[in-house]
């Protein structure tokens, strides 16, 4: 049978208290915990014992993060299809390059018309240079976050099954939640009034929009032409995203989705019966909004339409996270105490034994995000 790998690939970092037998014997007392009778109750016991009078307390946070890491890698977050993530080496600020095409030097005649394509190279011809590589942003550093959760001896000996059953649950949501905040944040506070909502007519409803229109199918139609209007920092025109995801607050999306289906004819209402839309019917920019996210870091009628990730040329939100430490971190501080002399024992914990009135965790991440680029970006204040 193969060694546990404590690492996790090399996603963990290993307590010197920590090692496989250790970890293994944690694991089957708070496997017991769970158990009624005779067995749970003996369970408990050793697990209360070991908590407040060895190192087990670095094992039961291993275990926690054993437990963590694959659910929080497999958890998809809402942010999930307009975020680009990033991995960092370190805690310097991150520089991001754009590729910057210049023709304007370029002699009439290479046939890309001015436009950002490779001009025409003849026979034997020189290849001129025509772009390079070019700092755009150096603002976004990966940050650090954490807290510590004093567990006393008493809680300890009282409801240990509490401290099992809630405490690695606890900690990936606060993990989930965090990035979550990061990153609804990094577009709620990014967005300025380059990308706000304008004035405008739909072109398919006629409808008067205004610069604070709530998310109706006439605005989003407004928005999303808009984009293409747009001129980037470079003067080119900026491209229209194959998809869009609207994020908006909680409790909206199906009242917006309704609007939205309606609108485009995917379904009527005919004599008090749901019609589908035609099969030959033309297609409606509204189509390429793939979906509605929510969030709790909303909590206005605020709108934001984004580009899906990977639909445009430049980047639009980040998330960077550190090289090694990409998932939260449940460690054990400030365990204080004497190391109890003698030879080797039946208990794995007692190799290194100390005698603690508390068990103080403590959770890290590393997590930051950014609005890199806001050209594809629409939002209004729905007011």
């Amino acid at each position: 049978m193969s060694e546990l790998d404590l690492t996790a690939g090399g996603k963990l970092s290993v307590s010197p208290f920590v090692n496989p037998r250790k970890v293994a014997a944690m694991a089957e007392m708070v496997k017991g915990v769970k158990l009624g009778g005779f067995a749970g109750e003996r369970a408990r016991t050793d697990l209360k014992e070991s908590l407040s009078t060895s190192d087990a307390p670095f094992s039961f946070a291993h275990l926690t993060n054993l437990r963590n890491l694959p659910q929080y890698e497999e958890f998809v977050p809402d942010f999930a299809p307009i975020i680009d993530d990033e991995i960092v080496p370190d805690f310097e600020p991150m520089t991001f390059y754009n590729l910057k095409f210049n023709f304007a030097g370029l002699e009439n005649g290479k046939d890309n018309d001015g436009k950002r394509i490779a001009p025409k190279v003849a026979e034997l011809d020189t290849y001129q240079y025509a772009f390079g590589y070019t700092q755009s942003s150096a603002t976004l550093a990966v940050a650090k976050r954490g807290f510590k959760v004093g567990w006393s001896l008493e809680q300890a000996k009282s409801s240990v099954y509490q401290l099992v059953q809630k405490f690695p649950g606890d900690m990936l949501t606060v993990g989930q939640k965090t990035d979550n905040h990061v990153v609804f944040r990094a577009l709620k506070n990014g967005v300025t009034s380059a990308s706000r909502l304008q004035a405008g007519t739909d072109f398919i409803s006629g409808d008067t929009v205004a610069n604070t229109s709530p998310a109706t199918p006439a605005a989003l139609r407004v928005a999303i032409r808009q984009v293409g209007t747009r001129t980037d920092a470079d003067g080119n025109r900026v491209p229209i995203p194959a998809r869009f995801y609207l994020v908006v607050g909680l409790g909206q999306s199906e009242s917006i989705q309704w609007d939205m289906s309606i609108a485009r004819g995917i379904v009527t209402v005919q004599n008090g019966n749901i019609v589908a839309r035609p099969t030959n019917a033309p297609a409606d920019p509204l189509g390429r909004i793939a979906g509605i996210i929510e969030t709790d870091e909303i909590t206005d009628n605020s709108w934001y339409l984004v580009p899906a990730s990977g639909t445009t040329e430049k980047p639009v939100l980040i998330r960077v996270r550190l090289a090694g430490y990409t998932s939260p971190e449940v460690y054990v501080s400030n365990f204080n105490g004497t190391a109890l002399g003698g030879g080797a024992s039946n208990n794995p914990f007692q190799a290194y034994s100390f005698d603690n009135d508390s068990i103080d965790l403590k959770f890290r991440q590393f997590t930051n995000a950014a609005l890199f680029s806001e050209d594809a970006v629409v939002w209004s204040p729905g007011a």
